[in-house]
């Protein structure tokens, strides 16, 4: 039957088209590439080291307590008018925080520094005294002559048209009482000041007059 053989090798190829199709259609039923699942990523962690050999941990440690002062204005800026000549003239208020174990007696200074002047002195003020108020020393103190001839405060006041002085404004907390004579000059008691003060803090300001 000589047709025999050619019909045999037609049935296999048809059979060899269906099998392809099929394994086809397995994979790309839908038109896209089928591709191996994807394992979702570990959530994030973070470790904690405890302590172990190798590893040192440093005790948390409180910073020590530093004399400070506060004035009205920033450290450096421009010190507000109604404290100077040309206004109303008042002593700022200011506050201090922080004494050192030790202290006797705080006292207050005010310097300027480019006249080489001292403006205002304050001694004997009590340890539960933590400020001064605006235009008034601390009840109880003791207020000397300034180097502008006057008692007690005189504000800043330079000559029209400078360009400006540094004022000086300083706490100092003392380990004994003041003792000095009633006829020493401003700059004698600061001298003294700063050789019984166990901590000072200072606060400057500016200050400059129109032309």
């Amino acid at each position: 039957m000589p047709n025999q053989p050619r019909r045999m090798r037609r049935e296999v190829l048809i059979a060899a088209i269906a099998l392809a199709v099929t394994v086809v259609g397995g994979c790309r039923s839908d038109g896209r590439e089928l591709r191996d699942p994807t394992a979702p990523l570990p959530p994030t962690t973070t470790t904690t080291l405890a302590p172990g050999a190798g590893s040192t941990f440093a005790p948390a440690t409180t910073p020590p307590q530093v004399l400070t002062l506060l004035a009205p204005w920033r450290d450096g800026a421009a010190i507000p008018a109604r404290h100077t000549c040309d206004d109303v003239d008042l002593s700022p208020a200011l506050t201090w925080t922080n004494l050192p174990e030790g202290t006797v007696e705080v006292a207050i200074t005010m310097n300027d520094l480019d006249a080489d002047l001292v403006h205002w002195i304050v001694t004997g003020i009590d340890l539960d005294v933590t400020g001064s108020v605006e235009g008034q020393a601390p009840d109880g103190a003791t207020v000397w002559p300034n180097d502008l001839g006057t008692v007690g405060w005189a504000g800043p006041c330079p000559p029209p048209g400078d360009v400006g002085h540094l004022y000086l404004f300083t706490v100092h907390a003392l380990n004994q009482q003041l003792e000095v004579a009633d006829d020493a000059s401003a700059a004698e008691v600061v001298e003294l000041l700063n050789q019984t003060a166990l901590a000072q803090s200072s606060v400057s300001g500016t200050y400059a007059r129109a032309g």
